[in-house]
């Protein structure tokens, strides 16, 4: 496994000099391999160029930074190595769909989480984030006490939602279109809908999402929530938050189901929201 530390250590290499020259030679000595062959392993395992990944990971920095409002966009633009604002700005906007002085604390940006080579490869792929600060959220629904930490608690989850196992979400409300939430906290996991949504039924516990600020991840449209959530998941945690300098505040997790009938099952995406400092 030499191979991937060296590689990784080239990673390392382009990951601290994101704000500088990245020198390919530089880059070819610390993986010990010529330099068009770290190229081609590199694009063969991630499906982009390193000059393409080294670009979407410059843009992510900025974006993070904008969202803190501590620098000027001329600062970004030189900082990331960009001849002008204006160049900065048409590349921040083909990334992120926004141009960077319309940048808030809400806006949706791509962002891309460092590669690291293991037996699987993480990071360096696309991912829908945000910043959202939100009153509290009044709902009722249904709560279980799970075992584990939240990291394996899909499976758990899964017997909740099943029609064929528990059905939960059918004792909730009888309607599955609709915004749902699945909530862990601390061991507890809960399903529920917003309180205005469902017909009033003393049998439903009252929950709260916490007023706040929140990390909000989203899936793309059309998967099914027990494939893409775990793995979105995997990405928040292990590459996207380390990256973003927010660290979440509490053992406390928010799923947002966004689901439509049968017809129309290609609109349905799903969200995980992250309380963060």
């Amino acid at each position: 496994m030499d191979v991937i530390k060296q590689f990784n250590n080239a990673i390392a290499y382009i990951e601290n000099n994101l704000c500088g020259e990245i020198d390919t030679k530089e880059v070819a000595e610390i993986a010990i391999c010529p330099y068009d062959k770290f190229k081609r392993f590199f694009s063969y395992m991630t499906n982009m160029s390193v000059s393409e990944y080294i670009r979407k990971r410059r843009l992510t920095l900025a974006a993070y930074e904008l969202l803190k409002g501590q620098e000027k966009i001329i600062d970004l633009a030189v900082k990331y190595g960009y001849s002008s604002a204006d160049s900065f700005t048409r590349a921040f906007a083909k990334q992120h769909g926004i141009l960077p002085t319309k940048v808030s604390e809400d806006t949706q940006l791509n962002v891309y989480p460092p590669v690291s080579f293991y037996v699987a490869i993480k990071g360096a792929c696309k991912l829908k984030f945000r910043i959202v600060n939100t009153d509290s959220i009044k709902l009722r629904g249904i709560s279980r006490e799970f075992t584990g930490t939240a990291a394996d608690r899909f499976e758990q989850e899964h017997i909740m939602w099943s029609n064929q196992h528990d059905d939960v979400q059918n004792q909730v409300c009888k309607t599955v279109e609709g915004v749902w939430y699945g909530i862990w906290n601390n061991g507890i996991y809960s399903i529920a809908k917003e309180a205005n949504k469902i017909d009033d039924n003393p049998s439903l516990a009252s929950i709260t999402i916490p007023s706040g600020k929140y990390a909000v991840f989203s899936t793309d449209f059309g998967g099914f929530a027990g494939d893409v959530l775990p793995k979105l998941r995997e990405q928040i945690f292990d590459c996207c938050l380390p990256d973003s300098d927010y660290t979440q505040t509490d053992d406390y997790e928010v799923e947002v189901y966004y689901l439509y009938p049968k017809t129309q099952k290609h609109k349905r995406h799903y969200e995980i929201w992250v309380p963060i400092e």
